[in-house]
């Protein structure tokens, strides 16, 4: 090719770069973008000919300069869009919940189990809290309820001006229990499921605890105002963390690492999600629970649960009472 005809190349992806670079890339036609990617290349060539030729150095500073620019728009990172988070949280990750509900459901009964059974094990021989759980935990918690007057408060005793210190510590904790729960999930499911257990029999240690000194419906109404999005999020987490998990032990006809992909944008969607929930929930821990009375404590339990179920059964569904697949893989992968 001459060298009239390389400058014309030349000439052309710096036209295009200019247009580029002060209006945007979107100002560019399809078939201007495809040939200013074409360009670049052909640059890309033109240059390493001119290093290796011994070209004259401002041939090569101009060659430099023009194959970068040409570098930064065609490699340029794609800009965050607002709009697809909200729209996946809206109606994306309702129906990715719908989508792997079985991995959901198996975390849930496994916290859910391991609590109930710790509370009727408590409740019937309470001695048997100081093997379930931490025995200073339980004795620190004895000694209080004991010690209780009046209305059951717990930790919730800090002033408002706290709420937003105690918020940031809430919510980084909750987020740490879900991301183990996601990540253990890998690890062939079975530390995903051990966390669920010791968290269920955390929870039905101290239910039956608080049983035993007459203070089951004062606690509650602590934990159930901010619990029902938090503990449902944790379940959430795990069910993501089972997902992965059950892609490597039983993958099918597909290799364990490409099955690990396929279900993997999926799995970090519902961990997303769930995150989302968890800030929520830790928002309402520190604003609402230690500053409400029961009544109002009770209503938002109610309200949040309503709402949840709502939000997790209806969103996204249409009219035919489905949600289109792809538009649920394309919800994740668009965030």
């Amino acid at each position: 090719m001459s060298r009239e005809s390389r400058r014309q190349r030349w000439q052309t992806l710096g036209a295009l770069l200019d247009r580029a670079e002060r209006r945007g890339l979107g100002s560019l036609s399809v078939a201007e973008v495809q040939q200013l990617g074409r360009l670049y290349r052909q640059v890309a060539i033109d240059l390493s000919r001119a290093r290796a030729g011994g070209a004259h150095p401002d041939e090569v500073r101009f060659l430099n300069n023009l194959a970068a620019r040409a570098h930064g728009q065609v490699y340029r990172p794609r800009r965050g869009d607002p709009r697809a988070v909200f729209w996946f949280l809206l109606v994306g990750f309702p129906r990715l919940l719908r989508r792997h509900l079985v991995p959901v459901l198996v975390a849930a009964g496994v916290f859910l189990g391991a609590a109930a059974a710790s509370f009727v094990a408590v409740v019937r021989e309470p001695q048997l809290a100081y093997s379930l759980f931490d025995e200073n935990v339980v004795e620190y918690e004895n000694l209080r309820l004991e010690q209780q007057q009046g209305e059951y408060r717990g930790n919730f005793t800090f002033g408002v001006h706290q709420s937003a210190a105690v918020a940031v510590l809430i919510i980084g904790n909750n987020l740490l229990v879900g991301v183990r729960a996601f990540a253990f999930g890998a690890l062939l499911c079975l530390p995903c499921l051990l966390i669920l257990l010791y968290n269920g029999r955390m929870l039905g240690t101290l239910e039956g605890l608080v049983m035993l000194h007459g203070y089951f419906l004062d606690f509650n109404a602590l934990v159930l105002t901010h619990g029902v999005l938090e503990l449902s999020a944790i379940c959430v987490a795990g069910g993501s963390g089972l997902l992965l998990g059950w892609a490597l032990l039983a993958p099918g006809d597909a290799p364990r690492s490409a099955a690990l992909r396929r279900v993997a944008p999926d799995a970090f969607g519902l961990l997303a999600g769930a995150a989302a929930v968890l800030v929520v929930a830790g928002l309402i821990e520190a604003y609402v629970t230690p500053h409400f009375g029961q009544p109002v404590r009770w209503a938002v339990a109610g309200a949040t649960a309503v709402l949840l179920a709502a939000y997790l059964g209806l969103a996204g569904r249409r009219r035919g009472g489905r949600s289109s697949a792809g538009t649920e893989r394309a919800s994740v992968n668009r965030v």
